[in-house]
């Protein structure tokens, strides 16, 4: 009897194992948190990859450098209009469902979706104006096209969710054959793809291809009118210190520098990467765009102009 007591006793002493979760502060409560961190990380990674890359598509040039923190940078630039877009779009959509409907609330809806475009003009508008130095009606242009096509882009993509939401999930089904159930029986026997996946297939390629045209604008339009240090490529303007030996091959490609006067003549610099550097041609070559080798390059000098010293005449003889 009195085994069996000590043996519940030591049953009920025995430690109960923690909770695998942990306490809100601990290291497994911080697990996700750091985990989403990179994965939102990772996304503006490759969206300011993207953006780049279309800029320097333009160009005719490209720059697959994988080191580049700018790039984060440059993706929360591309992607906050967007997200202003998409907050005030799904607001107005929710507020409009929410009153009876677009068709009994017609007021409503077009007060949100007036705000949805004028609210980042505005914000747009002081960017382009203050930081990027634009003139007032440039400023103005540009910020216009830019929030009208996010709130294009918000509208499409609002649109497509509420057609595939009310077709059942089957929007091809609902638009080409008069809203009748297809069934794909014959392409699903020939390659094994449920019905489901041919129907969610558009949606699937529709989506990230207006993405990256959303992406390829930016990037031509838009990116080279920010300034660098809020992750945008405005162009410079520098003098290129040219490596002593690097002087041949600089003049092959259009600059005009020699042994004596290194320093070349001021250059528009629309890219700076980590292993080359693209520059503009100053008149009458300014049509004409080189890549340089960081290895040709010893130094750059931007602001004033740098002017090497004319060399002394020599002292006149006495007759």
């Amino acid at each position: 009897m009195a085994t069996s007591i000590e043996a519940a006793s030591e049953t009920n002493l025995a430690p109960t194992p923690r909770s695998a979760a942990g306490p809100p502060g601990s290291k497994q409560g911080l697990e996700p948190l750091v985990k989403s961190l990179a994965a939102i990380t990772a996304v503006f990674y490759v969206v300011g990859f993207l953006t780049t890359n279309a800029y320097l598509y333009k160009l005719g040039v490209s720059d697959f450098s994988l080191l580049r923190t700018r790039f984060v940078l440059t993706g929360v630039l591309t992607v906050i209009p967007l997200v202003l877009a998409l907050m005030g779009g799904i607001y107005a959509a929710v507020d409009t469902a929410a009153f009876g409907g677009i068709g009994r609330n017609m007021s409503r809806a077009s007060l949100w979706a007036l705000a949805d475009i004028s609210v980042p003009f505005l914000l747009y508008f002081l960017l382009f104006w203050f930081v990027a130095d634009n003139d007032p009606a440039t400023s103005a242009r540009d910020a216009a096209l830019l929030s009208a096509l996010c709130a294009v882009i918000v509208a499409a993509f609002l649109a497509a969710l509420a057609l595939f939401q009310r077709s059942g999930h089957r929007p091809v089904s609902h638009l080409m054959y008069r809203r009748r159930s297809v069934s794909y029986e014959r392409f699903t026997g020939w390659f094994g793809i449920p019905d489901f996946v041919v129907e969610r297939l558009v949606f699937a390629v529709a989506g990230p291809l207006l993405l990256f045209a959303y992406i390829g604008v930016f990037g031509d339009h838009f990116y080279p009118m920010i300034p660098e240090q809020i992750g945008g490529g405005r162009p410079r303007v520098v003098q290129l210190l040219v490596a002593a030996d690097a002087v041949p091959a600089v003049r092959e490609l259009g600059l005009e520098v020699t042994t004596e006067e290194p320093v070349s003549p001021p250059v528009a610099l629309l890219w700076e990467g980590e292993q080359s550097m693209i520059v503009r041609l100053p008149p009458p070559r300014e049509r004409t765009v080189v890549q340089l080798s960081r290895g040709l390059i010893d130094g750059i000098v931007t602001g004033a102009v740098v002017a090497l010293p004319e060399p002394e005449a020599p002292p006149a003889e006495e007759p």
